[in-house]
């Protein structure tokens, strides 16, 4: 078996989604004497509007390559070099990120088992600091590789960005097939429905109670943390 699991509400929690709150922390840091924070503010705006389109073609908008650049171009001065510790920063000053209940337990488990983990993330934020987050948040060391649709440049449910992750996986434990990969996550759109173009198995965490009308997930569970009692009992 080898486990994929998505990032956002899957195996780490956002208790807030507040751009502005790291955008004004990111404005004091490096652009407070060449605008105003209203100003900078107006341009995140827009990035998100332009964000949003992308994202309903499926393309990524990543923030250190793509967004940085244009706070330089409107208001001056050198494209920001934000490293992954300070993207993980901005991240976290933005959502108040925490662990899933349960969810350490849980990777405990499939780790004294052997089970290989991954993560595959619908992100403008790069994988590095994606597992920098995990790791500040003590998890980091069950996942082998974080891979971020930021670097991959299309978002799930992108074939192409499942089976990036998908041959990694196997070329790693070539004694696994592509049957015994299950993808965890919350969105049916992009995780249930993607894992399942991608002829591998889903386990869709559905926290309102919709009904799975297409059929394609193979579990449905309430809690990320439900998961062990299903898949360590097969």
């Amino acid at each position: 078996m080898i486990l994929i699991f998505d990032y956002f509400e899957t195996i780490v929690l956002s208790s807030t989604h507040d751009f502005n709150r790291a955008l004004k922390v990111f404005w004091g840091k490096y652009y407070q004497d060449r605008c105003s924070f209203e100003e900078i503010k107006a341009l995140g705006e827009e990035l998100f509007t332009e964000l949003m389109t992308l994202h309903r073609q499926g393309i990524e908008f990543p923030f250190v390559k793509e967004e940085l650049p244009r706070y330089a171009e409107r208001f001056g001065g050198e494209t920001v070099p934000m490293d992954k510790e300070e993207e993980a920063d901005f991240l976290m000053e933005a959502n108040g990120m925490s662990v899933a209940p349960g969810l350490a337990e849980m990777l405990e488990k499939f780790k004294a088992e052997g089970i290989p983990m991954y993560v595959l993330s619908n992100s403008g934020f790069t994988a590095g600091a994606l597992h920098t987050i995990l790791n500040r948040l003590g998890i980091g060391q069950y996942f082998s590789k974080v891979w971020s649709s930021a670097e991959y440049g299309r978002t799930k449910p992108d074939r192409g960005f499942f089976e990036q992750a998908i041959g990694a996986a196997l070329s790693e434990h070539p004694g696994e097939r592509r049957e015994d990969i299950v993808f965890v996550g919350d969105i049916y759109e992009t995780d249930v429905v993607g894992a399942f173009q991608a002829g591998i198995k889903a386990a869709w965490i559905d926290r309102e109670g919709a009904r799975d009308e297409a059929h394609p997930a193979t579990y449905i569970i309430s809690e990320t943390s439900e998961l062990a009692d299903i898949l360590l009992k097969l």
